[in-house]
Protein backbone atom coordinates (compact mmCIF):
# COMPACT_ATOMS: atom_id res chain seq x y z
CA UNK A 1 0.00 0.00 0.00
CA UNK A 2 1.94 3.37 1.00
CA UNK A 3 5.50 2.98 1.79
CA UNK A 4 5.54 4.63 5.13
CA UNK A 5 2.62 2.85 6.51
CA UNK A 6 5.06 0.20 6.75
CA UNK A 7 7.72 1.60 9.19
CA UNK A 8 8.69 -0.67 12.06
CA UNK A 9 7.43 0.70 15.23
CA UNK A 10 8.50 -0.85 18.59
CA UNK A 11 6.36 -4.22 19.78
CA UNK A 12 6.62 -7.39 21.45
CA UNK A 13 8.63 -9.97 19.90
CA UNK A 14 6.33 -12.51 18.34
CA UNK A 15 5.87 -16.07 19.40
CA UNK A 16 8.65 -17.15 16.76
CA UNK A 17 11.11 -14.45 17.63
CA UNK A 18 10.07 -15.35 21.51
CA UNK A 19 10.90 -18.85 20.88
CA UNK A 20 14.36 -17.98 18.96
CA UNK A 21 15.30 -15.64 21.68
CA UNK A 22 14.88 -18.38 24.67
CA UNK A 23 17.13 -20.88 22.50
CA UNK A 24 19.76 -18.60 22.53
CA UNK A 25 19.60 -17.79 26.15
CA UNK A 26 18.56 -14.03 26.08
CA UNK A 27 14.55 -14.62 27.66
CA UNK A 28 14.12 -17.19 29.92
CA UNK A 29 11.59 -20.30 29.09
CA UNK A 30 8.73 -18.85 31.49
CA UNK A 31 5.27 -17.17 31.34
CA UNK A 32 6.14 -13.64 32.33
CA UNK A 33 9.44 -13.02 30.41
CA UNK A 34 11.21 -9.57 30.87
CA UNK A 35 9.60 -6.85 28.37
CA UNK A 36 11.61 -7.09 25.17
CA UNK A 37 10.44 -4.72 22.37
CA UNK A 38 11.65 -5.53 18.65
CA UNK A 39 11.99 -3.11 15.71
CA UNK A 40 12.20 -4.29 12.05
CA UNK A 41 13.47 -3.05 9.02
CA UNK A 42 12.94 -4.89 5.16
CA UNK A 43 15.87 -5.93 3.58
CA UNK A 44 17.53 -8.83 1.72
CA UNK A 45 19.49 -11.41 3.14
CA UNK A 46 21.51 -13.29 0.39
CA UNK A 47 18.95 -12.55 -2.46
CA UNK A 48 15.86 -13.86 0.07
CA UNK A 49 13.38 -10.91 1.48
CA UNK A 50 13.62 -10.74 4.97
CA UNK A 51 12.50 -8.54 7.69
CA UNK A 52 15.56 -7.38 10.18
CA UNK A 53 15.34 -7.13 13.98
CA UNK A 54 16.88 -5.36 16.66
CA UNK A 55 15.42 -6.21 20.43
CA UNK A 56 16.53 -4.39 22.89
CA UNK A 57 14.93 -3.40 26.48
CA UNK A 58 12.58 -0.21 26.38
CA UNK A 59 13.13 0.26 29.86
CA UNK A 60 16.96 1.12 28.77
CA UNK A 61 16.22 3.26 26.56
CA UNK A 62 13.81 5.22 28.34
CA UNK A 63 16.31 5.85 31.34
CA UNK A 64 18.73 7.27 28.76
CA UNK A 65 15.76 9.55 27.34
CA UNK A 66 15.59 7.93 24.11
CA UNK A 67 12.67 7.32 22.30
CA UNK A 68 12.87 4.12 19.96
CA UNK A 69 10.51 4.38 16.63
CA UNK A 70 12.35 2.56 14.37
CA UNK A 71 14.99 0.43 13.32
CA UNK A 72 17.34 3.09 12.32
CA UNK A 73 17.21 4.59 15.72
CA UNK A 74 19.29 2.39 17.26
CA UNK A 75 22.23 2.38 15.08
CA UNK A 76 23.72 5.22 17.22
CA UNK A 77 23.40 3.41 20.27
CA UNK A 78 25.04 -0.64 20.06
CA UNK A 79 25.17 -1.68 23.28
CA UNK A 80 21.97 -1.06 24.07
CA UNK A 81 20.83 -3.80 21.52
CA UNK A 82 20.40 -7.03 23.12
CA UNK A 83 20.30 -8.98 19.94
CA UNK A 84 20.14 -8.58 16.04
CA UNK A 85 18.56 -11.16 13.41
CA UNK A 86 16.36 -11.42 10.39
CA UNK A 87 13.27 -13.29 9.90
CA UNK A 88 12.72 -15.23 6.72
CA UNK A 89 9.56 -15.35 4.70
CA UNK A 90 8.95 -18.92 5.49
CA UNK A 91 8.45 -17.55 9.33
CA UNK A 92 12.66 -18.86 10.35
CA UNK A 93 14.16 -16.47 12.71
CA UNK A 94 18.27 -16.05 13.06
CA UNK A 95 19.74 -14.58 16.22
CA UNK A 96 22.85 -12.97 16.42
CA UNK A 97 24.91 -11.86 19.31
CA UNK A 98 25.76 -8.23 18.64
CA UNK A 99 29.33 -7.55 18.05
CA UNK A 100 31.28 -5.85 20.95
CA UNK A 101 34.26 -3.94 20.70
CA UNK A 102 37.59 -5.82 21.83
CA UNK A 103 39.30 -3.91 24.74
CA UNK A 104 42.46 -6.06 23.96
CA UNK A 105 45.11 -4.68 22.69
CA UNK A 106 45.75 -5.71 18.86
CA UNK A 107 49.49 -7.38 18.24
CA UNK A 108 51.50 -5.30 15.94
CA UNK A 109 52.49 -7.30 12.97
CA UNK A 110 55.92 -8.26 12.37
CA UNK A 111 57.98 -9.96 9.45
CA UNK A 112 58.14 -14.06 9.07
CA UNK A 113 61.92 -15.11 9.31
CA UNK A 114 62.01 -16.96 5.95
CA UNK A 115 64.78 -18.46 6.71
CA UNK A 116 62.92 -21.10 9.02
CA UNK A 117 60.84 -21.16 5.58
CA UNK A 118 62.81 -21.65 2.77
CA UNK A 119 60.76 -24.12 0.75
CA UNK A 120 57.82 -22.08 0.77
CA UNK A 121 58.01 -20.27 -2.46
CA UNK A 122 56.47 -23.57 -4.22
CA UNK A 123 53.39 -22.96 -2.13
CA UNK A 124 53.52 -19.19 -2.59
CA UNK A 125 53.82 -19.89 -6.31
CA UNK A 126 52.59 -23.05 -7.30
CA UNK A 127 52.37 -22.21 -11.05
CA UNK A 128 56.29 -20.84 -11.58
CA UNK A 129 57.33 -24.53 -9.89
CA UNK A 130 54.88 -26.22 -12.51
CA UNK A 131 56.61 -24.76 -15.32
CA UNK A 132 60.20 -25.59 -14.27
CA UNK A 133 59.29 -29.19 -13.49
CA UNK A 134 58.05 -29.32 -17.35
Amino acid sequence: MFAFMRGSSPRSPSTAVRHALEQDGLLPAMDAPPALSVVESRGRYAGRRVRYIRVFDPARTSERGLNIRAYKDLSAYPKLVLRTGHVEEDGGVVINRPVRSVDAAIPVRAPADRAAHADDERFVFPETFRREAR
